[in-house]
């Protein structure tokens, strides 16, 4: 038990912390630090000595950042709400009621101070006081329910994981209430994917391309194509980013990329391929973060076309891939053969048993389907995806023509892709894909149960798994379920699940204080310059 000189030292310390931070006013801070019993001479020190430390704090310098995809909108409820660089930006501008900690996975405060569940179908988050959006306006639990409405009608890749939420009730401006259809024991992970927009101009026409945010950094300008700068906001109720200025340029080629970032015309990027980082290692004027991430390539299948409506067919393309040798060729230093349709970083994973390269008993799987001749496909993918995925396409091409499977790469930009991919208008589709919340609900519910049709694969045992491990309260009883979920999607070769991605980090040593993290989504806020 603290003795009262202890308790009146760590009182006296929070004040300073808030009065520095500007979440308390000078005149009740001194109200409350005399109070206490310390005179007005020495609490104007404190005062002064706080408000120097934030001066010392304050954001300082710019720093330039290349995303490895090039932004295609701000909107994080919409068609691109998963996408790599829409989700970084909106870390900066927007925020989440929660948020998952880089170092430990755990999931900490954030616009929400703290969330519970009041029985089986209701969940009750509680809002952080004072915040502000950047135009003034406070925030309040409208603004929460009015993002979620908006989400649950884009019908964008965010909506499954919120389709069970059937009302969202605000009994004050800071209590939010989310009632479900059925137990769902998932909302708070989904809420640290969950951007929140003010509910006055969200709907407005235009305003993500100029929008309010929330979060420690505001929107100043955007260059499609080219360039968008953010302003930090040294106020912050977080506190104050250590950088004034991030500017995110669109430079789409790796090797312009790379000499960009060799000369300083930039300062971070990541997502490079494999054979760019060995001579980046030797550079003394750089620095390599690896991290293992939550990251992984697939080929996907659309199940509703033949011939890859048989599970034989899919199942003979995967036998036709060489993996190892095709991941010790292309993907050293960038990636592992994966194990499971999940990265092993994320909740929920559980290894299967491999497809090992049979060529013959591709073919033989063929001959069973009747396809003992072969067939012609084509696969769809957008380049810059993930590391050497030109290379690797190329590559498991030739493999499949080994065993008379003629494959057409169909390269396409990254909107028409992602259209096509919506609309199941291809036969195969290679990519990447990040599990943003580290957990296989993310994933495993939001794209692979009949209703989300997302590769033309329905299966009711499948669906009945999934969403009774989003239910389940118990993590052990949710691992189980997970398991018989991987075993299916991997056993029935929905797709073919090659590779996990390590994310490799590269900056300029003069930043400091950057986080690694295993969602490729990097934070800024703790990045300092150094002198």
């Amino acid at each position: 038990m603290e003795s009262p000189t202890q308790e009146s030292g760590r009182r006296i310390y929070e004040l300073v912390r808030r009065r520095r931070e500007g979440t308390i006013s000078r005149r009740a801070f001194v109200q409350t630090v005399t109070a206490l019993g310390l005179s007005m001479p020495l609490a104007a020190m404190l005062e002064r000595r706080g408000l120097a430390a934030l001066q010392e704090s304050a954001p300082s310098g710019e720093i330039t950042i290349v995303l490895p995809r090039s932004l295609v909108a701000l909107d994080p409820h919409g068609a691109q709400s998963v996408e790599e660089a829409t989700a970084v930006i909106s870390s900066h501008v927007f925020d989440t009621l929660v948020v998952r900690d880089a170092a430990t996975g755990e999931l900490q405060p954030r616009l929400a101070t703290s969330w519970q569940a009041i029985d089986e179908t209701t969940w009750e988050f509680k809002l952080r006081e004072g915040v502000t959006w950047h135009d003034g306006t406070p925030f309040t639990s409208a603004d929460v329910k009015a993002s979620l409405e908006r989400v649950q009608s884009l019908e964008g890749p965010l909506a499954p994981l919120w389709a069970v939420v059937t009302e969202v009730q605000t009994p004050d401006d800071l209590t939010v209430i989310f009632k479900t259809s059925e137990p769902q024991g998932t909302i708070p992970v989904s809420a640290a994917l969950f951007f929140v927009t003010p509910a006055a101009h969200s709907n407005d026409e235009g305003f993500f391309d100029n929008p309010i945010g929330i979060g420690p950094y505001k929107f100043v300008s955007w260059v499609r194509d080219s360039e968008l700068r953010l302003e930090a906001i040294p106020d912050h109720w977080a506190g104050a980013p250590g950088v004034q200025t991030l500017v995110f340029r669109d430079i789409p080629e790796v090797s312009a990329r790379v000499t960009a970032l060799e000369t300083g015309e930039i300062d971070f990027t990541f997502g490079l391929p494999a054979d760019q980082l060995p001579a980046l290692a030797e550079n003394s004027e750089l620095r390599i973060d690896s991290t293992p991430s939550y990251a992984y390539y697939f080929n996907w299948f659309n199940c509703s076309r033949e011939p890859f409506t048989d599970a034989r067919v899919r199942r003979a393309m995967a036998h036709a891939l060489d993996l190892d040798t095709i991941v010790n060729d292309l993907l050293q230093g960038v990636g592992v053969r994966a194990q499971a349709p999940i990265p092993s970083t994320i909740f929920g994973f559980a290894p299967q048993t491999p497809y090992e390269y049979d060529p013959e008993k591709a073919k033989a799987l063929l001959a069973e389907a009747g396809l003992e001749n072969g067939f012609e496909t084509h696969v769809i993918w957008n380049p810059g995806s993930g590391p050497q995925d030109r290379e690797l396409v190329q590559a498991m091409i030739s493999y499949w023509a080994e065993i008379g499977v003629t494959v057409e790469s169909r390269e396409m930009e990254r909107a028409a892709w992602l259209d096509a991919l919506l609309a199941l208008d291809w036969d195969m589709d290679f990519q990447t894909n990040t599990v943003r919340t580290g957990d296989a609900d993310f994933t495993l519910r939001r794209l692979y149960v009949s209703s989300a049709n997302r590769t033309g694969y329905a299966n009711p045992e499948l669906d009945t798994i999934l969403v009774e491990a989003a239910a389940a309260a118990d993590p052990a009883r949710r691992q189980e379920l997970y398991a018989q979920a991987c075993k299916i999607i991997w056993d029935d070769a929905v797709g073919i699940f090659p590779f996990e991605l390590l994310e490799n980090y590269v900056y300029r040593t003069r930043l400091t204080d950057f986080v690694p993290t295993p969602s490729a989504v990097p934070v800024f806020t703790s990045v300092k310059i150094a002198e």
